[in-house]
């Protein structure tokens, strides 16, 4: 049975309100935190609340789908015979919001099989943002359309970027590409929550986004945002999603400058 995305979208943005909550909930009352992969690979009991909040509205609407968490993993029906996938974030800028810093947000994304994005919602509770889009009916944020920079020369542009979690033992940690791209833009941003740096580009604020070793949750539901605001995407390469997805190498723009930032 096909989708309506439509209401898969307008259902997204209601699951990703009531996550929002929870997060500002926890944000007022506090919270306890601890760490997974590495001392800086933070999670806080907040992301488990509001992942379950999410995985539980989901598989009550749609038992037959398959989701992927970041902190849960792989539940509801069988990843290999699923018609449909969700990919969920409940805390994108963890780190953010564990000190107390007041960017991060919540983010859903409905994918086919494979991987390619159907629905996409982001959330930032602190501004009361929702970015939100279905694939083919364009982007929003609360509610009004946005569409991505006009920016044509890369010395103009401002961009935002990331580091990964192994970045103190790893010789790919972005530093070499940090450093190039400073040089060659107007300016670098380094806001901590992937999700909302790829809706910026949706939104015309970064003219750009490239980050390494990005996970899908991390990144699809933003991706299809920029994607449906006008934006261009690839990875390194150019090559073009889904294919590179897993990867995790991916370059975000708004089309003009997309050339420019590969070359770099």
């Amino acid at each position: 049975m096909t989708l309506d995305l439509g209401r898969v979208e307008r259902l997204a943005n209601d699951i990703a309100y009531m996550a929002g909550d929870v997060l500002m909930n926890f944000w007022q009352d506090g919270f306890r935190q601890t760490t997974k992969s590495s001392s800086i690979d933070v999670v806080t009991e907040a992301d488990s609340a509001a992942e379950s909040l999410i995985v539980s509205r989901l598989l009550t609407a749609f038992p037959d789908h398959h989701i992927i968490g970041e902190e849960g993993g792989g539940m509801g029906a069988d990843i290999e015979t699923a018609p449909y996938r969700w990919y969920v974030d409940p805390l994108d800028g963890t780190t953010n919001y564990a000190n107390r810093i007041p960017i991060f947000a919540v983010s859903l994304a409905l994918t086919d099989s494979a991987m390619n994005p159907l629905v996409g919602v982001v959330y930032s509770p602190m501004s009361d943002e929702l970015f939100s889009a279905a694939r083919g009916a364009g982007t929003t944020r609360n509610g009004q359309p946005v569409t991505v920079s006009a920016e044509t020369a890369l010395e103009r542009s401002v961009l935002a970027s990331g580091f990964p979690y192994d970045k103190h033992t790893s010789p790919q940690n972005n530093l070499r590409e940090w450093g190039a791209m400073l040089v060659r833009s107007r300016g670098l941003r380094r806001l901590g929550a992937a999700a909302l740096d790829c809706c910026y580009v949706a939104d015309g604020r970064f003219d750009g986004y490239w980050e390494q070793k990005v996970k899908p949750w991390d990144v699809l539901a933003g991706m299809l945002c920029a994607e449906e605001a006008g934006a261009t995407i690839s990875d390194y390469d150019g090559r073009k999603a889904p294919g590179f997805i897993e990867a995790g190498r991916v370059v975000i723009s708004n089309g003009h400058i997309h050339r420019q930032m590969l070359d770099v």
